[in-house]
């Protein structure tokens, strides 16, 4: 009988191979999803303020720093909800030699860029998290409270 069943085991072995490659085939591809990002000239603030994408998403963000004036560094950094001001704060402990970025590994960021200067763009790749309102600001000293947003990940 154990002679039988590995028999019909390695008979029915690429039937069930085959299965899950076209159960794997079959799946719907991840969503990708481009959104962008700017400062609003020379002003503390965001264009637009409000993003949003599916949850699971891979999602390319590119951040710009439109300025041409003012000689002031800007980032993006999407957070946990209700996370952004502990975010900024460890971000001005982190200080100047961190060029005020969140520390690495911070638990409470989901996906941030390095900060830019005027006129300058970075890119930031990341799976979209569960649907939901994720904050985004910018972490140099005093901007969070101007320069902020919502990313709105949708089912």
């Amino acid at each position: 009988m154990k002679r039988r069943e590995a028999l019909a085991g390695l008979l029915l072995a690429p039937v069930g191979f085959l299965g899950y490659r076209a159960l794997a085939a079959s799946a719907p591809p991840q969503r990708e999803v481009n959104l962008t990002v700017a400062t609003d000239g020379d002003l503390l603030a965001f264009t637009p303020v409000e993003l949003s994408c599916p949850t699971g998403a891979r999602v390319h963000l590119t951040f710009h720093h439109t300025g041409k004036y003012i000689r002031q560094d800007h980032d993006w950094v999407l957070t946990l909800p209700g996370a952004s001001d502990a975010v900024a704060q460890a971000a001005l402990a982190a200080g100047e030699a961190a060029r005020y970025l969140p520390p690495p590994g911070d638990q409470q960021v989901i996906a941030m860029t390095p900060m830019c200067g005027k006129g300058e763009q970075a890119s930031v790749d990341f799976i979209a998290p569960a649907p939901g309102d994720y904050p985004f600001i910018c972490t140099y000293p005093g901007h969070a409270g101007f320069m902020h947003g919502v990313l709105h990940v949708t089912r």
